[in-house]
C-alpha cells in the first residue's frame, strides 16, 4: 500500500482548494503523518485488539501497587502503572489519527482535520520515544534483580525478606519487556521492508 498515495486526498486544504502536495515547503507533513498514520480498516481493528495490553499492564501494576509486594524492587509497579498509562494514551491516539485519515481519504478533508493529524503525529512519535525510554530504564530495574530475587515469605508471620517480589508481578513484568522488544524488533523490520517497497514502486 502506498502511503503517499492514500494520504494524498487527506493532505487537500479544501478552503485553497490545493493539498500541500502542491507545496514543496510543506513536503515533510506527508512524511510527518505518514510515518504514524494507518489508513487502513484491518489496521484500525488490530489497534481496538491491542487495548488490552495497556489495559492488563495498569491492572497489574495497580494491583501490585502496595511496595510490599515486591520490596527488593518497588520501582517494578511504578515501571507498569506508567508505561500501561502512556501505551493506553499511544494507541487511543493512533486510533484517532487513523480514523480521521480514513474519514478524510473519502472526501478532501477541512484544514482544522490536517492541522489535528500533525499535532497528534507528533505526540505519537515523542510518546514512541518515552515508551522507548521507559521501557530500558524499567528493564535494567527488572533484570537487575533476576538473581537476587526470592518468591517465598513467611505465611504465619507476613514477613516479606528485602529480597521478596511477588511472582505474578515479577514474571508478568519480565515476560512483557522481553515482548516488547520483540515486538519493537519486528515493527523496525517491517517499516524497513515497507518502506523499500515503497521507493521499488515508485
Amino acid at each position: 500500500m502506498r502511503k503517499e498515495r492514500d494520504l494524498e486526498p487527506f493532505l487537500v486544504n479544501s478552503s485553497k482548494q490545493r493539498s500541500f502536495n502542491e507545496i514543496p515547503s510543506q513536503s515533510w507533513i506527508r512524511y510527518l503523518v505518514g510515518s504514524v498514520v494507518s489508513p487502513s480498516i484491518f489496521r484500525l481493528i488490530v489497534f481496538f485488539i491491542l487495548l488490552f495490553i495497556p489495559i492488563t499492564v495498569l491492572i497489574i501494576g495497580i494491583n501490585y501497587r502496595d511496595p510490599r509486594h515486591c520490596p527488593i524492587e518497588p520501582r517494578i509497579r511504578v515501571f507498569l502503572i506508567v508505561h500501561g498509562s502512556v501505551l493506553l494514551g499511544w494507541i487511543l491516539l493512533l486510533l484517532i489519527v487513523s480514523i480521521l485519515t480514513i474519514r478524510a481519504a473519502t472526501k478532501n478533508g477541512p484544514l482544522n482535520s490536517t492541522i489535528l493529524v500533525i499535532v497528534f503525529s507528533i505526540i505519537i512519535i515523542l510518546g514512541t520515544i518515552f515508551l522507548i525510554i521507559w521501557t530500558i530504564i524499567g528493564s535494567v530495574w527488572t533484570f537487575n534483580i533476576y538473581h537476587w530475587i526470592t518468591y517465598y515469605y513467611d505465611t504465619k508471620t507476613n514477613f516479606y525478606p528485602y529480597n521478596y517480589c511477588h511472582p505474578e508481578l515479577y514474571r508478568f513484568t519480565f515476560v512483557y519487556i522481553i515482548l516488547s522488544y520483540i515486538i519493537v524488533f519486528f515493527q523496525c523490520c517491517y517499516h524497513c521492508f515497507n518502506n523499500k517497497f515503497i521507493i521499488s514502486q515508485n
